[in-house]
């Protein structure tokens, strides 16, 4: 099965994503399909997207599912699957296909790209931080990912920064993802909408709670001073969590990904003001450097083909 092609498959909010790739960071394949929602159901698409993909059957499998996932790959809890509670996905995707089956956490899948073949090559500490829904995100140390104790490292969307901010799906309030995700910038943007003070945006939408992220992006490439703003509030609330991440874990390199990243320089330049502006000790303190994630949407995938390829 060693020379059999791998599959990679990101779990996403709405959709199964699967992937096959070549020697390198190629996908020589993609299929997608909507996600199910019960979680038999969910290892059922993923079982026929990799036959599809390899009729032959794959040499092996990767998944990236959003949530805390462990080492035995079992996805604990998911802020997006109901489903998924102490679910033993590898141990049940595994028994299906009869090949090795990698299980892991989104983020870890993505930076693992960046790891192996994009913008963290050569990075020996560091952090990967994907703005999308929310926050997800992997630490980089001694030049491979650093999952914690329990698998669990990098859960960073989840740190409260604002203790009686807006409600976060965890249940809790004031999560950092509530404040600096797409999701916080289409809140900001209806909000600002329903008083009036976004018609442009408004009108790109349709109607104020028809506004999603993705308005407020096409606006300020366009170069909406109301889209620049709230872009400018977000980059604020990401300076502030990739300040913390700074402090705690000293990286060479923060390497910014997800959906956010597609806005392109509007995003990035105010990104950077904000990390410039907040950062202490800079006199002394080298910054780390800021880029972009070299893989944007697919990143999910193609990781975890690239960790199944990893255990044949």
């Amino acid at each position: 099965m060693r020379d059999a092609p791998v599959v990679g498959v990101d779990i996403g909010g709405t959709s199964l994503r699967a992937v096959t790739i070549g020697a390198g960071a190629t996908v020589d394949r993609e299929l997608r399909m909507e996600r199910p929602e019960h979680a038999d159901r969910i290892v059922e698409g993923i079982v026929r997207l990799a036959t599809e993909l390899v009729p032959g059957g794959p040499g092996a499998v990767g998944v990236g599912c959003a949530g805390l996932v462990d080492r035995l790959g079992v996805v604990r809890t998911s802020p997006n699957i109901a489903a998924f509670v102490e679910f033993p996905l590898r141990e049940q995707l595994g028994a299906a296909l009869g090949v090795p089956v990698v299980v892991d956490n989104d983020a870890n899948a993505a930076a693992f790209a960046e790891l192996t073949s994009g913008a963290a090559v050569g990075v020996s500490t560091g952090v990967f931080v994907a703005f999308g829904t929310g926050i997800g995100a992997a630490v980089i140390r001694d030049g491979g990912l650093a999952r914690g104790e329990n698998g669990f490292a990098g859960e960073v969307g989840h740190m409260r920064i604002v203790p009686d901010g807006p409600e976060c799906v965890c249940g809790r309030r004031g999560c950092w993802e509530q404040m600096a995700s797409g999701t916080a910038l289409a809140r900001m943007a209806r909000s600002a909408a329903a008083t009036g003070d976004a018609e442009a945006i408004r009108v790109a939408a349709g109607e104020v709670d028809a506004i999603r992220s993705e308005h407020v992006a096409a606006m300020a490439r366009d170069g909406d001073p109301v889209a620049l703003s709230l872009l400018d509030e977000v980059a604020r609330w990401i300076g502030v969590g990739v300040e913390a991440l700074v402090l705690t874990l000293d990286p060479g390199v923060v390497v910014i990904g997800g959906g956010l990243v597609e806005i392109g320089p509007p995003f990035f330049a105010a990104v950077r003001r904000e990390i410039d502006a907040t950062m202490i000790e800079r006199d002394h303190r080298p910054a780390p450097a800021v880029v972009p994630a070299a893989y944007g949407d697919i990143a999910g995938a193609l990781g975890a083909a690239m960790l199944a390829r990893s255990v044949i």
